[in-house]
């Protein structure tokens, strides 16, 4: 353990030193793919530029022999923890399964996927781990895309700039800063990510990070965004917009009912497609107020905010947040919001935060909305 322990702070300290020569030390020399793989992954994170990096074993799991990799090779869970420059206002974490084993009186590592198989691992990757990228930077972002797809990046870069200001217009709020991944390999999102049961364009992910408290539970440090490989080439401010909505929100906590959650990324996305100049938000609430708004009985529940509504949920969430900026100002949402976020997740509780900000009822809310 100790070897291994050691082993895994060389690493550390090869990164965020940018020493390659000292990186690849700690693979296996004889594995020539794991060395090209390792060298691939250490040049992707000079690239995206790293603060601090760290590789910890996790202790709750008990480390498991693996003969086919060598005599004494043992395989651990490892929770590599990266906070990029510029972008996290913290490090996150990463699950890593990696084999070590002794090569010329050497611990080395021999395999870096040992995971693969586990259930809570998933096919979903880090960006790093996925060949060669190209980074392209604006102030607050940091986009990455495959290597041949610099043009693209630039494109995001710009989509992005543009979407900021209308979130924090909006949200009062901003992170530190945002990382987009608009990578081809579908291994960059993972498909539970999905939007009413099937892919979403785009998604604001947690960064989740130990706990200072009981480092086995993760909270919350912050979001990055993740396209959809089929739509890396088409996502622009509109679609970057909702997501980063959610990404500024997410630290307030996720006791927010959905309605609240996806109505706000709505209402911030279809207000910048307005402001410039785009018809179809306009016709789309003359739709949802003659053949939706007149039909509901209540508002959208989380269980089925897909399901009772199928599409339209999202349609109607926007019209109720937009409803209330326009009869209680955008401030006071906000506040709702912040306050809904931090739960409990009861009707009780939220029955009382409506009254407190809006001095109404959900009965009476739906009313309004109606009229």
């Amino acid at each position: 353990m100790p070897q291994v322990d050691a082993l895994l702070k060389a690493r550390s300290a090869a990164i965020v030193g940018g020493q390659e020569t000292e990186f690849l030390k700690t693979v296996d020399p004889a594995n020539a793919k794991l060395v090209a793989r390792q060298r691939q992954v250490f040049a992707n994170l000079q690239k995206l530029g790293v603060r601090q990096v760290g590789f910890q074993r996790e202790t709750e799991y008990v480390a498991e022999e693996k003969p086919e990799s060598g005599q004494g090779a043992q395989a651990f869970r490892v929770r590599m923890l990266i906070q990029l420059t510029g972008i996290d206002a913290a490090a996150r974490a990463t699950p890593l399964g990696y084999t070590f084993a002794e090569r010329g009186g050497q611990v080395v590592l021999v395999s870096d996927d040992d995971l693969a198989q586990e259930a809570d691992r998933g096919t979903y990757r880090e960006p790093w781990d996925l060949g060669p990228i190209e980074v392209v930077r604006r102030p607050g972002l940091l986009i990455v895309v495959p290597s041949q797809e610099r043009a693209n990046g630039v494109r995001l870069a710009n989509e992005a700039a543009a979407a900021l200001p209308a979130v924090r217009a909006a949200t009062r709020r901003a992170q530190s800063g945002i990382l987009v991944v608009a990578l081809a390999d579908k291994r960059s999102m993972s498909p539970e990510w999905q939007t009413g049961g099937h892919p979403a364009g785009a998604v604001a992910t947690p960064n989740l990070a130990p706990s200072k408290a009981d480092e086995t539970i993760l909270e919350v440090v912050g979001s990055r965004v993740v396209i959809n490989p089929t739509e890396r080439k088409t996502a622009g401010r509109l679609l970057l917009a909702h997501e980063f909505t959610h990404v500024v929100m997410a630290p307030l906590g996720n006791a927010a009912p959905t309605w609240m959650v996806e109505g706000l990324a709505e209402y911030v996305e279809r207000r910048l497609a307005e402001q410039e100049g785009d018809d179809r938000p306009a016709k789309k609430r003359a739709e949802l107020r003659r053949t939706v708004i007149p039909e509901l009985t209540v508002l959208p529940i989380d269980g089925t905010f897909h399901g009772d509504y199928g599409d339209e949920s999202y349609g109607v969430s926007w019209l109720i947040i937009e409803h209330l900026a326009t009869t209680h100002g955008l401030p006071k949402v906000i506040a709702l919001y912040t306050d809904q976020a931090k739960g409990p997740d009861t009707p009780a509780h939220r029955d009382q935060l409506l009254q407190k900000h809006l001095s109404q009822t959900e009965p009476q809310l739906l009313t309004a909305l109606k009229k």
